[in-house]
């Protein structure tokens, strides 16, 4: 077997946390270093990670451990410097999703990947989950003909819509909009399907449900009406392995002053093959599901995941016969093993210098589409986005 990608992993929050167990117990990686400013997750890291090198900056830790690439699991504000942090110090990079938050750090990672010639990856682990591959083998069997148009409504609900209502993601100076925080999966499923580059947005959006006149530093912890508000919240997280819990300050009141981004939105995206497609994302529906719907040139292919119920099914109806047949591949709707895949597919990549499967450009054109809604949200004006150079 060949040898292990050797990893670092910067930004130890949960999810860094789980990136970095995944690269420890995957067979394509071996975990060499971590990194955080807080001393705090250093310490936990000391604790469950005893025998990896520990670092209080991604920038040290890519300049000086012995690692081949870096894997990125801070906050969105971050990725675009702690990737231009590894590819400066000659590593490859996994970046999480969204890939950046502007325009402008989009092109420069663009450039950078090419300038260097390292291997950049987004975690975008949609496309290794069975109910999203076996849609694309379907798209490319032919089945459904040229698909034309699509349409992708991503309700955001019950418990799942309390989490984009705080702390970190109830701002737009954090996230800069829900549909690039939380809508890039999605958008980049519609991406992959389209099987095209999205070139122009437009978009509406509105702040419809939360927010309110609650202080902004009002807290669940402290509130008299914790047990009876649905959207109680507690302010720790946990995984049960490695087994660590996390004070992670995410219990800010929904129906706070301070939440100023959209909580729905609606947009139109226009694709360089001619092909057009819409995206809504609802963060106050009493459900948790995608449902996608892609018409094809033969038949119209309609995919619907509920998180809550486990349900799972993708339905082809043809065009002049109406024939429906319907398949339940799976009862995951969520990751389902996709993050590990995902790793190592990376890891495979850089050893045989081919582009990951999660490559740069998912990730740069499914952020650019999020990016592009901000701004015409803003602007009320259709939005042009930038062309992902290949080489």
């Amino acid at each position: 077997m060949a040898e292990p990608l050797r990893v670092g992993v910067v930004g130890l929050g949960i999810r860094g946390f789980w990136i970095a167990e995944m690269t420890r117990t995957g067979e394509e990686t071996e975990l060499v270093a971590m990194a955080d400013f807080d001393t705090t997750r250093l310490d936990l890291a000391r604790e469950h990670f005893p025998d990896v090198a520990l670092f209080d900056s991604g920038e040290t830790m890519a300049r000086e451990a012995g690692i081949d690439a870096v894997f990125v699991g801070t906050g969105d504000r971050f990725h675009a410097g702690n990737a231009r942090e590894a590819l400066a110090a000659g590593r490859h990079v996994l970046i999480e999703k969204p890939l950046a938050q502007s325009f402008e750090d989009l092109i420069e990672i663009a450039r950078l990947r090419r300038e260097t010639g390292l291997t950049v990856g987004t975690f975008l682990e949609l496309r290794f989950s069975q109910l999203w591959r076996r849609v694309r083998e379907i798209i490319d069997s032919g089945e459904i003909g040229e698909v034309l148009a699509g349409a992708l409504v991503d309700h955001v609900g019950r418990d799942a819509g309390q989490f984009f209502g705080r702390t970190r993601t109830r701002s737009r100076d954090v996230v800069v909009s829900l549909v690039l925080q939380k809508g890039v999966h999605g958008l980049d499923l519609l991406n992959w399907f389209m099987g095209s580059s999205p070139r122009r947005v437009q978009a509406i959006g509105a702040l419809q449900f939360f927010a309110g006149d609650r202080p902004a530093d009002k807290r669940c912890r402290d509130c008299d009406e914790r047990d009876t508000c649905p959207h109680f919240h507690g302010h720790t997280g946990r995984l049960a392995q490695p087994p660590i819990e996390i004070d992670l300050d995410d219990d800010p009141c929904v129906w706070s002053e301070a939440c100023d981004v959209e909580d729905v939105t609606f947009a139109g995206i226009e694709y360089a093959s001619g092909g057009v497609a819409s995206y809504s994302e609802v963060h106050f529906a009493p459900y948790y599901r995608l449902h996608f719907t892609l018409y094809g040139s033969r038949a119209q292919l309609d995919i619907e995941a509920n998180h809550d119920t486990g349900e799972a099914w993708i339905e082809v109806t043809e065009r002049y016969t109406r024939n429906q047949r319907r398949e339940r591949p799976t009862r995951d709707t969520g990751h389902g093993g996709a993050d590990p895949a995902l790793i190592a597919d990376f890891a495979r990549a850089v050893r045989e210098g081919r582009e990951p499967v999660a490559d740069v450009r998912a990730g740069f054109e499914s952020a650019a589409i999020g990016i592009a809604v901000r701004q015409a949200i803003d602007t009320g004006a259709p939005m042009d986005l930038p062309i992902f150079e290949e080489a």
